[in-house]
Parts: C-alpha cells; sequence; structure tokens
C-alpha cells in the first residue's frame, strides 16, 4: 500500500512510501484518534519523539549509562498498559 502526503505549499515536502495493510490501517487510527486522522501530522509527531530517543541514547552512551534489562523494559511497558503485579498483603502489626 503507499500513501502520499501533502500539504501546506513551502512548508513542507511530499514523499510516499509502501506500507503493507495491516501498518496503513494502524496509522490511520492512530491518525483518527491523535490528529484528527491526518496521517502526516502523525508521521511528523513519530520522528520528532525518535529523533528525541536517538540524542537520549547519545547521551546515555557518552556518560555510559547502560541499557535497561529485558526483565525492567518488560516491567516499565506492564505499568504504561497497566497491568500491574497482585498486591503483597500486609501482615498486622503484633
Amino acid at each position: 500500500m503507499c500513501y502520499s502526503a501533502s500539504m501546506r505549499s513551502g512548508r513542507t515536502k511530499t514523499t510516499s512510501f509502501s506500507l503493507d495493510d495491516l501498518t496503513l490501517k494502524n496509522l490511520k487510527a492512530l491518525a483518527a484518534r491523535r490528529h484528527n486522522g491526518n496521517v502526516s501530522a502523525l508521521l511528523a509527531e513519530v520522528a520528532t519523539r525518535e529523533a528525541k530517543f536517538a540524542a537520549a541514547e547519545a547521551y546515555f552512551d557518552k556518560y555510559g549509562v547502560p541499557p535497561l534489562s529485558a526483565e525492567a523494559i518488560e516491567r516499565i511497558e506492564a505499568e504504561w498498559q497497566g497491568v500491574t503485579s497482585p498486591k503483597k498483603r500486609r501482615r498486622k502489626a503484633a
């Protein structure tokens, strides 16, 4: 599937790229929820976010901050997805 976007003349560039049907469907759904259906605005947001991630990675590398472990990543993803581990029961004080 190919998507071509054009916006205001002079401020943006028109491009096209190939996507499978599911990816295009997901992009359009995300754009509908976050940018009133504007796929170009969604892609601009994603590109900006990725540039910030790249800058953070460079910073961490520069100062020797180790990458997160697989376990830490799973814990963080579970937290932002709303999945929490069962709470431990507290004992009453004697």
